[in-house]
């Protein structure tokens, strides 16, 4: 099947060839840091936000990231890779489908809770307020999505920020959420950005965070 490149606001169908919904649902970060960012570590990091539409979510049951999953036992409705701090292949990530990823979900949407109908999948540079990155310091930031149990026999989809100058000034964004539509779910491409890092994009799910080296504090 095809591969799909996104624009901001489109939105596809979590269905498959035959018309039943996707099941396994795979959401893949890759991000590489350009010669813009010097010798500095870009540590982006890949966030899923449960809510019903509203915006608002429980700490920590609807958020999942490097510092929530811990062994996943409270998360059935999700698989998190793991945290990649610099974006090299080497490090922390996932293989799936001939393809590493940086950082990358697997959703269940089977198994999200009845109580909730969106998943808002986020990116974010760790730190970049106060070691002033941006996204202009990284090049070739992709979020992939695509049926996980059939990649090959379903489209799969691509959302390139790096192709938008948009991008090159935030520090944080939300990529696009996954939402309940009559039985299934569909995807819908987002970029809606920030300057102010994490704690900003944290405030808009109305949580305030303090980020720290060894993580957030959440309030």
């Amino acid at each position: 099947m095809a591969v799909i490149n996104m624009s901001k606001n489109q939105k596809i169908s979590m269905v498959k060839q035959d018309g039943s919904g996707m099941k396994n649902i795979f959401v893949g970060a890759n991000w590489d840091k350009n010669r813009y960012a010097g010798e500095a570590k870009i540590d982006m990091d890949i966030h899923a936000f449960l809510t019903n539409g509203d915006r608002k979510v429980i700490y920590p049951r609807d958020i999942v990231n490097y510092f929530t999953y811990k062994d996943g036992k409270d998360y059935p409705w999700i698989y998190y890779s793991g945290d990649n701090q610099t974006g090299d292949d080497s490090e922390k990530g996932m293989d799936f489908n001939g393809k590493h990823y940086d950082e990358g979900f697997i959703i269940h949407t089977d198994k999200i809770p009845e109580d909730r109908s969106e998943v808002t999948i986020c990116l974010s540079i760790f730190l970049a307020v106060k070691k002033l990155q941006n996204f202009g310091m990284i090049s070739n930031a992709t979020l992939t999505i695509c049926d996980y149990d059939d990649p090959n026999g379903q489209n799969t989809y691509v959302f390139d920020m790096s192709e938008d100058d948009n991008f090159a000034n935030l520090n944080a964004v939300e990529m696009g959420r996954l939402y309940r539509y009559n039985d299934g779910f569909k995807f819908q491409a987002l970029g809606s950005g920030y300057v102010g890092g994490m704690p900003e994009l944290y405030k808009n799910f109305d949580l305030d965070i303090i980020e720290e080296e060894q993580g957030e504090q959440y309030e």
